[in-house]
């Protein structure tokens, strides 16, 4: 891809439209998840978003809710990433020299790129798919594999499995919780909700720490 000033502007431009709409979907949730559940996925495709579109698609006995949040947020999930790998390649060369003042450098940090380097030198393909998985910044990994010069057929196959994965990890684990809510006995269902979110995000914690590890 060529580093036109022009087409890194556009890119530069997608991606901080990419951030605001995550921003914005956060105020907007509570309008958003009773009735217009997907708008919320495609604007915030998070871990947390699927978990709870799961979670509804269970309680309101509604297997076509499931799979219309994973269809309406996996496209911006798994392009989102991309647009970061590709930025990452385009502004390899300031990455480098930290020389990223403004939105730029807010988009693309070069201090927690470079802390990044090392880490997916000795662990490639498997922390580009585990990071998915794991509570893991997935954009700042696909920034690194485009400054580090990693070519597109080593980064975006893992990484697509790896949103894929990702996905069905945390709407399974939304869907089961789905099914011991019990509006009869809204404390013990809450209970329960609560110890297997905080399980599963622990999990999730305690994989993104192992990434790290140099």
């Amino acid at each position: 891809m060529k580093k036109s000033p022009e087409r890194r502007k556009v890119l530069l431009a997608l991606a901080f439209l990419r951030a605001l709409l995550g921003l914005l979907a956060i105020p907007a949730a509570k309008f958003l998840y009773r009735e217009h559940f997907l708008w919320l996925a495609v604007m915030r495709p998070t871990k947390e978003v699927f978990l709870l579109g799961a979670f509804l698609a269970r309680t309101r006995n509604s297997p076509s809710l499931l799979i219309q949040v994973a269809l309406a947020g996996l496209p911006l999930a798994i392009a989102g990433v991309w647009l970061f790998y590709y930025l990452g390649r385009m502004y390899s060369r300031e990455i480098k020299s930290g020389d990223l003042p403004g939105l730029s450098g807010r988009l693309l940090p070069p201090d927690k790129i470079k802390r990044l380097e090392k880490v997916l030198e000795r662990k490639g393909s498997k922390l580009i798919f585990l990071g998915r998985l794991a509570a893991f910044p997935s954009s700042v990994v696909g920034a690194t594999a485009g400054s580090t010069g990693m070519k597109s057929r080593q980064f975006l196959p893992p990484d697509g499995l790896g949103a894929v994965a990702s996905i069905v990890e945390v709407m399974s684990v939304g869907y089961v919780l789905g099914g011991f809510f019990d509006k009869d006995d809204p404390v013990t269902s809450w209970t329960i909700t609560g110890l297997g979110i905080i399980a599963a995000f622990a999990l999730m914690f305690l994989l993104g720490r192992y990434l790290r590890r140099e």
